[in-house]
C-alpha cells in the first residue's frame, strides 16, 4: 500500500491475550487503543510508521489488519476477512496488565506479586450500570417516557454497543454492574481481594476521571467520565449520528 493514501486506513493488530507482554515495546505509543474479544487483544489506531516499524515486526504471533467499511482485510490483502472486533476499547497504556507493587498488609516481610480475580459475591447490590446493544436501546428509547430517563447517563462504547450509568437502570437486557467507588464490578462478583480495591484504584485511574468496566476474567476498559452525558431521545440522536460520522471519515 502506499504511503500517500496510508494516513486514510486504520491499522489493526490481533495477537493471542497470552501473549500480551509481547505487547510491551509499543506501549509509549499513546494513541493506541486496547480491546479484548474472547482470547484475542486488539490493538488499533496505528499509522503507515507504526505498522511498519521494527518494533511491530518483532512482535510475533501476530496477525495485522487494515479496515474498509466495516471488514477487516489482511494486510496487503485486497479479499475481506473477518468485521471489525466489537470490543471496549481503552488507551494502551491503561489496558496492559495491571503491575501492583510489593503487598504486605500485615507486615509479615512477604514480597509477592498479587494476582487479581474476581470471584462469585454472596453480598447482593443493586446494579448501577450496563451494557446493552445500541439497536435496543434505540427501539426503548423511541417509546420511553421521558421521565424515565432523567436519572441515566451514557456514552456510546463502539458503535455496536451503549453504555448506561444510573438508578434505576432501563428494563432491557443486557450485562449489569455494582459500583464499588470508580470501579464498576459485574454483578454477582467481587475482587478477591477486595481490600485491595483502593491500590487497584489508584493503579489503573489515578485522577478518578475515569470508570473502570471490568470483565468476569479481570480485564477492563476505562471510559472517561466526561464522555457520559445525560440519555434524553435528542442526545442519543446526535450521539449516533456524529458517531457514524466521526466513523465514516
Amino acid at each position: 500500500m502506499a504511503e500517500d493514501v496510508a494516513s486514510d486506513i486504520n491499522y489493526y493488530l490481533a495477537i493471542d491475550e497470552t501473549n500480551k507482554a509481547d505487547l510491551a515495546q509499543i506501549r509509549q505509543w499513546s494513541k493506541l487503543k486496547v480491546g479484548l474479544e474472547e482470547s484475542i487483544l486488539w490493538v488499533k489506531d496505528f499509522d503507515y510508521a507504526q505498522i511498519n516499524s521494527v518494533e511491530v515486526k518483532s512482535i510475533p504471533f501476530k496477525t495485522l489488519y487494515y479496515s474498509k467499511g466495516s471488514k477487516l482485510y489482511l494486510l496487503n490483502s485486497q479479499l475481506p476477512d473477518r468485521p471489525l472486533p466489537s470490543v471496549l476499547w481503552t488507551p494502551i497504556e491503561r489496558a496492559l496488565p495491571v503491575r501492583l507493587p510489593s503487598f504486605n498488609h500485615n507486615y509479615f516481610g512477604i514480597h509477592e506479586k498479587i494476582n487479581i480475580q474476581l470471584v462469585s459475591s454472596d453480598v447482593e447490590a443493586e446494579p448501577v450500570a450496563m451494557i446493552l446493544p445500541m439497536e435496543i436501546l434505540s427501539t426503548y428509547i423511541t417509546i420511553a417516557p421521558a421521565v424515565r430517563l432523567e436519572k441515566i447517563r451514557w456514552t456510546i462504547l463502539d458503535g455496536d454497543n451503549a453504555f448506561l450509568l444510573g438508578k434505576p437502570l432501563l428494563p432491557l437486557p443486557g450485562d449489569t454492574y455494582w459500583q464499588r467507588k470508580d470501579l464498576l464490578l459485574p454483578t454477582g462478583f467481587d475482587l478477591e481481594l477486595s481490600i485491595l480495591s483502593d491500590v487497584i484504584q489508584k493503579r489503573i485511574n489515578p485522577g478518578r476521571d475515569c470508570w473502570a468496566i471490568w470483565n468476569a476474567d479481570a480485564s477492563y476498559a476505562l471510559v472517561p467520565k466526561e464522555n457520559v452525558h445525560p440519555l434524553s431521545l435528542m442526545s442519543f440522536r446526535l450521539s449516533s449520528k456524529r458517531f457514524s460520522k466521526d466513523t465514516s471519515e
